[in-house]
C-alpha cells in the first residue's frame, strides 16, 4: 500500500511542476494561447496528471494568480513586524509592492502581461491596505470621507504606478515620490509625506520565479513556524 504522506507530496510536487512550468511558458507566451499538452510536456509529466490537480487551464492560472498573491503577502506580514503605526505600515507596503515590478525580474510581465486575472492582484492589495488606511483614518492621521471610495483610489494608483514602473514610463526613483503624493492625498502635510516617504525599512526581494507553493510552505515554516 501506497504511503499517504508520499502520495500527497509527489501530488504536490507534481501540481508545483505544472505551475512552474506554467510561469516558464509565460515568459514568452499569454495565459490564453497556452495548451494543456504544451504545459504537462513543458512540465515533463504525463498528459492526464493535468486533470488530477486541474479541471481546465483557466482553473491553473486562478491557482497561479493565487499564489503569487499569496508571495506577496508574506512579504507584506514581515513590514507589520517592522512598522506599528497604520500610516508607516501604508507607506511600507506601498513601497514594498512597488518593488515587487522593479526588483523581482519576471514579475512585470507576469502581473500586467501575461494574462492572468488582475483583480487577484487590486483585491488582494485592496484587502491588505482596507484595515491601515482605515486604522489611520480612526486615529485622526488621515482624513477620510469614504473608506470604500479612498481604498479603491489608492489600489488604482499603485496598480497604475506599477504598469508605468514595468513600461518604463517610471523608473525606480519615482517609488518614494509616489508614494509620498499617495499620504499627501490621504491627507499628511507635504514636508510629513515625504519624509514618511523615505524611511529607513529593509525590503526583502520577492522570491524569485518561478514560485511553487511547496517553496512558500517551506519559508513559512522557517521564519513563522507555520505548516
Amino acid at each position: 500500500m501506497s504511503d499517504p504522506i508520499l502520495l500527497s507530496d509527489r501530488r504536490a510536487r507534481t501540481r508545483d511542476q505544472l505551475l512552474a512550468a506554467t510561469q516558464s511558458l509565460l515568459a514568452e507566451h499569454t495565459a490564453g494561447s497556452l495548451g494543456i499538452r504544451q504545459i504537462t510536456t513543458a512540465a515533463g509529466v504525463p498528459y492526464g496528471a493535468f486533470h488530477t490537480h486541474y479541471s481546465s487551464i483557466d482553473a491553473l492560472i486562478q491557482d497561479l494568480a493565487r499564489l503569487i498573491f499569496t508571495s506577496q503577502t508574506m512579504l507584506v506580514e514581515r513590514l507589520r513586524e517592522e512598522f506599528s503605526g497604520p500610516a508607516e505600515t501604508f507607506s511600507a507596503i506601498t513601497r514594498q509592492t512597488l518593488r515587487i515590478v522593479t526588483d523581482g525580474p519576471g514579475y512585470g510581465r507576469m502581473l500586467f502581461d501575461a494574462g492572468l486575472p488582475l483583480d487577484w492582484f487590486m483585491s488582494g492589495m485592496r484587502q491588505t491596505l482596507h484595515a491601515d488606511v482605515s486604522a489611520a483614518g480612526q486615529w485622526g492621521v488621515f482624513k477620510i470621507d469614504n473608506i470604500d471610495i479612498t481604498v479603491s483610489l489608492v489600489v488604482g494608483a499603485i496598480a497604475g504606478a506599477g504598469v508605468d514602473l514595468h513600461r518604463g514610463v517610471l523608473d525606480r526613483s519615482a517609488i518614494e515620490p509616489v508614494t509620498a503624493r499617495l499620504l499627501g492625498f490621504l491627507g499628511l502635510g507635504e514636508e510629513e509625506a515625504m519624509r514618511m516617504a523615505h524611511v529607513e525599512m529593509s525590503f526583502t526581494p520577492p522570491p524569485p520565479l518561478p514560485l511553487s507553493w511547496l517553496d512558500l510552505a517551506a519559508i513559512q515554516r522557517q521564519e513563522w513556524g507555520v505548516g
